[in-house]
Parts: structure tokens; C-alpha cells; sequence
């Protein structure tokens, strides 16, 4: 992974693609809808972080104008928001960088909650 800016790109390969920029296995739900809840970020695979997605690839209809993207969450990061597009990804509402100690406010962010296996861990 390189330390590029937040992207944010629909055209994703196959989702069993090694790839960490890929779209993820989609297979189970994860919290309640409405419930806002904190989730560490830990890719399964060799991955060192994820990129931001954005709401066309999390599938829901969102205008919000994207903020606190800038830079991509690493391994430990801390993701607050709440679970859409039937569970499978999580609309952040504030993040904290792994290593950081302060939650930064986002809108217009998703994640996905699985990439070829668990990706966020509720806290």
C-alpha cells in the first residue's frame, strides 16, 4: 500500500482478488442499523490499512460532501459510525488514526465491514 491520499474508486476488481483495493467478500451482517458503534480496523490479510470508500461502492445514497478522508486508516485505526447497506459497511462518523489520540469528524466515508474476512472489530 502506498501512503497515496484517500481514494475513492468504483471500478473494483473481482472480489476474491488478493488485492488490497479491492471490493470486499460481503457475507455477514454487523450491528443493528441504528446504532452508532466504535470498531477497530485490522486487515486480515497482509494489508497494511484500507482506502476510504465512498457511498456509490457501499451501494447507499449519500450527498454528504466527504470530510476527515485525507489520509487512509492503517491497522488499529478507530472507526465510529454506523452499519449500512444491510450490514455490510460501516457510514463513519469520526475516525482516529492508529498511534493517534484524537477522533477526527467524517462524512461521506464508508468501509467496508469485511475484505476476504473480517476487516472491523466492534470495540
Amino acid at each position: 500500500f502506498s501512503s497515496a491520499p484517500a481514494k475513492f474508486d468504483n471500478n473494483f476488481p473481482a472480489a476474491d482478488s488478493p488485492d488490497c483495493t479491492t471490493a470486499p467478500a460481503l457475507h455477514t451482517t454487523h450491528t443493528k442499523m441504528s446504532d452508532e458503534a466504535t470498531y477497530k480496523l485490522q486487515h486480515p490479510g497482509s494489508c497494511t490499512g484500507m482506502f476510504w470508500r465512498d457511498a456509490a461502492a457501499a451501494g447507499v445514497d449519500d450527498a454528504a460532501a466527504k470530510k476527515g478522508g485525507d489520509d487512509w486508516p492503517r491497522n488499529g485505526a478507530l472507526l465510529r459510525g454506523t452499519a449500512v447497506a444491510d450490514g455490510k459497511f460501516l457510514k463513519v462518523s469520526a475516525w482516529q488514526q492508529a498511534g493517534g489520540t484524537e477522533f477526527v469528524d467524517a462524512a461521506g466515508l464508508y468501509m467496508p465491514f469485511a475484505q476476504g474476512g473480517p476487516l472491523l472489530h466492534k470495540q
